[in-house]
């Protein structure tokens, strides 16, 4: 990559050519011995695209200014790797500017091996002072300002990253050294916010806060020499660990964005053993499952893990659109991994190094990668359209309240449906699953399973809730031709005449119930406002039955087929076609005639419309 560096004069310096040296993408660790031979025009010119935002900054930090400054300086690559805080502030450049040198100087001097960023042997001293001490940015607490502390983070990817540069952009260290919060002392709760290391800043006095030769924990673990012993470390740490808490929770906090935008965070989902066939932890973005956790004791295997995460996934358009993949974590005990699903393979990956969560630096290892995570994340959602399709979709696992009675979960090959019984009036549990049994050989039509997917029967719960899991699944999807028209209501036609034959009624035919299979077949479903044929009806439910059917006289099932032309009615807001079809029109008064002259489904089946 830097190796291939062209010196490209000013006048063909482009946009596009920013990139052939430097991919925002891969975000590798520059070779330093590379950096070492740059000259003044190469570093000038690599930093300009790493630090504008043509690179992965949200603003320009490296202008044309500083270009002249690094060329009256004669500041070449061997020069850069040496220079300090120090160095940078005499040349008068931005506190926001130098934080981002002085990473990318620690980042240069790392490795990646398996494609694990390894941190530098030798920490360079890019914090010397000289005997100068000064505060950059002093007490700043961009922690608690999301926007803020959202662009100094997150990475401006144009493109999502491939599958398979994952694990190399998931290890690789932050762009720059974030403000976060540390104790002034290790008995006083209070917390400040700084950017440089904490025996580096000042109190309120202008005294140097002075209580542990570590600097700030969140900074320096994140970019901590790996040649320390691990022990001090962890025992340097320990001072810290309910500050590392807040780090956590508060990292979590400020990555959130609005909760219109983004269905985020919904944790702890095991509450029986019915709800087993759901992951541990979820996290959507615009109702699409985008990550997903099983969390498994010590003793069990990491393969056991995997085989959960496999038959928990249901990749289908209508859950995941055509994105490109899924992040998952296994936890098994303390130890977490990070894996992606690839879908055009059917396909898990390691995405990660094992993280030890019993270790403060592992935790703060883990910050980083979640951190690198919803960078990925925001260039998908950048990029949302790419992704979209035009079958609406539905999140996988998430609960939602459609009428304030009803609860409805998406789990994969089967819904759960969740109902009040106190709350619905003269609800009779006991008609319903008749109505379940007596259809259950109906093709077509939705049917009520087990946990297995073999036939089943509702169930009643001693809190009175009705538990309902329906199969298959299906989306909406409102026909726009003739073909699909007729295609629907044959479908329909033919499920009515079988219920009707089976003694029962539908009462419910409007095209929300009506839905498409990933097979292409259409699919009638929510029998729970179905009842036997010609039972007394104790209520006139609403405008979509005819006018016969009112409250204490039977309900026919001609009536099922009225509401098969209310549905051919409801059409003429999205076609154009059926006013120029006589055929059509015939039809459409003979099904909103049924009611009247009793026509059933089988003779509906036989008009010229449907069989022309």
């Amino acid at each position: 990559m830097a190796g291939n560096i062209k010196n490209l004069n000013k006048n063909s310096l482009a946009k596009r050519e920013f990139f052939s040296y430097w991919n925002p993408l891969s975000f590798p660790t520059v070779n330093i011995e590379t950096v070492k031979k740059w000259t003044i025009q190469q570093l000038a010119q690599y930093l300009q695209v790493m630090f504008n935002v043509e690179g992965f900054c949200h603003q320009n930090l490296f202008n044309k200014d500083l270009i002249r400054k690094f060329r009256e300086q004669k500041i070449d690559g061997e020069n850069f790797l040496k220079m300090t805080r120090y160095d940078f502030y005499k040349m008068k450049l931005s506190g926001l500017l130098v934080l981002h040198l002085e990473a990318e100087i620690i980042r240069i001097h790392g490795s990646y091996k398996d494609d694990i960023y390894c941190e530098p042997e030798v920490l360079p001293n890019i914090i010397c002072f000289e005997g100068k001490r000064f505060c950059l940015l002093n007490q700043v607490n961009l922690i608690n300002n999301k926007n803020s502390f959202q662009q100094l983070i997150t990475r401006k990817l144009d493109k999502v990253p491939s599958i398979y540069d994952l694990k190399r952009f998931l290890s690789t260290p932050l762009s720059m050294r974030i403000p976060v919060p540390s104790c002034r002392h290790e008995n006083d709760p209070r917390i400040y916010s700084y950017i440089i290391p904490q025996n580096q800043c000042l109190d309120d006095n202008g005294n140097v806060i002075s209580i542990s030769s570590i600097t700030l924990p969140f900074i320096n673990a994140l970019l901590y020499p790996s040649y320390f012993n691990s022990f001090c470390q962890e025992s340097d740490l320990n001072g810290y660990i309910h500050i590392v808490d807040m780090l956590i929770q508060g990292t979590f906090n400020c990555l959130q964005t609005e909760r219109s935008q983004w269905l985020f965070m919904a944790r702890n989902f095991i509450k029986s053993k019915e709800d087993l066939s759901r992951p541990n932890w979820m996290c959507w973005v615009n109702k699409h499952l985008l990550i997903h956790g099983e969390e498994l004791p010590e003793n069990i295997e990491w393969e056991v893990g995997i085989q959960r995460i496999f038959d928990k996934i249901h990749w289908k358009d209508i859950y995941y659109s055509q994105l490109p993949f899924k992040f998952i974590y296994i936890s098994r005990g303390s130890k977490l991994r990070w894996y992606a699903f690839d879908p055009l393979r059917n396909k898990i990956s390691q995405v990660t190094q094992d993280f030890n969560m019993d270790k403060t630096l592992d935790r703060l290892k883990i910050i980083r990668t979640v951190i690198n995570i919803y960078s990925v994340l925001v260039s998908i959602k950048r990029n949302w359209s790419k992704y979209m399709i035009d079958k609406p979709t539905y999140p996988l696992y998430l609960s939602y309240n459609r009428d304030g009675n009803t609860t409805i979960e998406f789990m994969g090959n089967f819904v759960r449906k969740s109902l009040l019984t106190q709350r619905i009036q003269r609800f009779n549990f006991d008609k319903l699953r008749e109505l379940y049994s007596g259809t259950s050989h109906i093709k077509n039509l939705v049917h009520c399973v087990d946990l297995e997917g073999k036939l089943s029967h509702p169930i009643l719960t001693r809190d009175g809730i009705c538990l309902i899991f329906l199969h298959p699944v299906g989306h909406y999807h409102y026909p726009r031709s003739e073909i699909e028209i007729k295609s629907a209501i044959k479908t329909i036609l033919q499920v009515l005449g079988d219920m009707h034959q089976a003694n029962w009624t539908h009462r419910d035919i409007y095209w929300g119930n009506i839905l498409r299979q990933d097979n292409g077949e259409w699919l009638v479903i929510d029998l729970e406002l179905g009842g036997p044929v010609n039972e007394i009806l104790q209520i006139t439910l609403w405008n979509r039955w005819p006018e016969e059917a009112v409250t204490g006289k039977p309900y026919l099932a001609c009536y099922d087929i009225y509401q098969v032309g209310r549905l051919l009615d409801d059409l003429k807001d999205s076609t154009q076609w059926y006013y120029y079809s006589d055929q059509f029109i015939h039809f459409k008064r003979f099904l909103l005639d049924a009611a009247k002259k009793n026509f059933t489904a089988k003779m509906a089946l036989q008009h010229e419309w449907l069989t022309g």
